[in-house]
């Protein structure tokens, strides 16, 4: 089924091009999701039209995304601390959600939890990779370094454990 991208869809397309789309995918995702129309004679004209629209948009969102990646980059290393065992094993974990929190405040730059992509869970004092993507073609890598705030025997929690169990 040929198709008019509304949005830009990941491993996709952006918004503007003419795709064919396997018809499940089409009526049951794309369609839906406002995210494609069905490319018929007039949808085609009116792509025609607003073609140059729909590019300076996405150029001006890439431009964006750029000068957001700058500034990403520049702040280099996002530092927190968390309570930790002995053995340097947080209680817990570090939330996409508090490296957002923590990037606005660094870099000024807002974004969402959902863009930011860890290669591991961050659960250990150390220092991780963080990427945060912008768009479908702009990427921006942070550093994150996690110390213990304070560290605590791991036997007394075991043994705290044992008599909550009882």
């Amino acid at each position: 089924m040929q198709l008019i991208l509304k949005k830009d869809v990941q491993n996709v397309g952006e918004a503007g091009d003419l795709i064919n789309a396997k018809d499940g995918y089409a009526r049951n995702f794309l369609i839906p999701n406002n995210l494609a129309e069905i490319a018929t004679k007039g949808a085609l004209e009116a792509r025609e039209r607003n073609i140059q629209r729909i590019k300076a948009k996405s150029e001006k969102l890439h431009q964006e995304a750029l000068s957001k990646a700058e500034k990403i980059e520049a702040a280099q290393k996002i530092e927190l601390s968390a309570k930790a065992g002995e053995s340097g094993k947080l209680f817990g974990t570090i939330t996409t959600k508090k490296l957002a929190e923590e990037l606005l405040n660094i870099s000024g730059v807002e974004v969402d939890r959902k863009t930011i992509v860890l290669d591991n869970p961050i659960n250990k004092v150390g220092e991780f990779l963080m990427t945060v993507k912008l768009s479908s073609k702009v990427k921006a890598q942070i550093k994150v370094i996690v110390t213990a705030s304070e560290t605590i025997k791991e036997a007394i929690v075991e043994e705290t454990k044992e008599e909550v169990e009882e």
